[in-house]
């Protein structure tokens, strides 16, 4: 049989759908990997952590309990999700406040592994080969939480206003940080 032009389409089609499934498996293979590693990071417990999908307003929509309900394509071969942290004075106390994380993950040519904390902001790459590979990332989005808590809390007893303690970050409260 000869091999014609719209079989040569049809091959190149069945390629790409391969090689998206391929990066597709393996971007969610590394969102879990680094999920439970962040997890294990902060010592989280169980009923302190809940995923979300991210919609197409930016905004979390809580999922069940498997990476593979948070995660959607994002622009720029980004896969997108979100974390939930439910944090308090002392575990399981009130009052609690729910942390909300927009990560996007992507893996390049290269195979290398990419992790951003929401839109706009810096990526980092993740060496899985080395046991630390995680932690620049883990130590930055710590960080990042904990100063946020420090930063608003002295905003809010210098300027004498109502602005609600708590933190969530992605596109939206980036861009209107008053």
């Amino acid at each position: 049989m000869e091999l014609t032009k719209f079989h040569e389409m049809c091959m190149a089609y069945g390629k790409a759908q391969q090689d998206f499934q391929t990066f597709e498996t393996d971007c969610h293979i590394f969102s879990v990997e680094l999920v439970k590693k962040f997890r294990e990071y902060l010592e989280i417990p169980d009923s302190q952590f809940s995923l979300y999908k991210i919609d197409k307003n930016n905004e979390f929509v809580i999922v069940p309990p498997s990476l593979i309900n948070a995660m959607s394509p994002a622009a720029g071969t980004y896969w997108q999700f979100g974390i939930g942290i439910t944090v308090c004075s002392a575990p399981e106390t009130m009052p609690q406040d729910l942390i909300l994380i927009h990560i996007l993950i992507r893996k390049d040519l290269e195979n290398k592994f990419y992790a951003k904390f929401g839109p706009g902001q810096k990526e980092l790459e993740i060496d899985r080969k080395n046991e630390n590979g995680f932690n620049e990332f883990f130590t930055f989005l710590h960080q990042t939480v904990v100063s946020s808590y420090q930063t608003e809390f002295q905003k809010f007893i210098g300027h004498n206003t109502f602005r609600k303690l708590g933190f969530k970050f992605h596109a939206e409260t980036e861009n209107n940080k008053d």
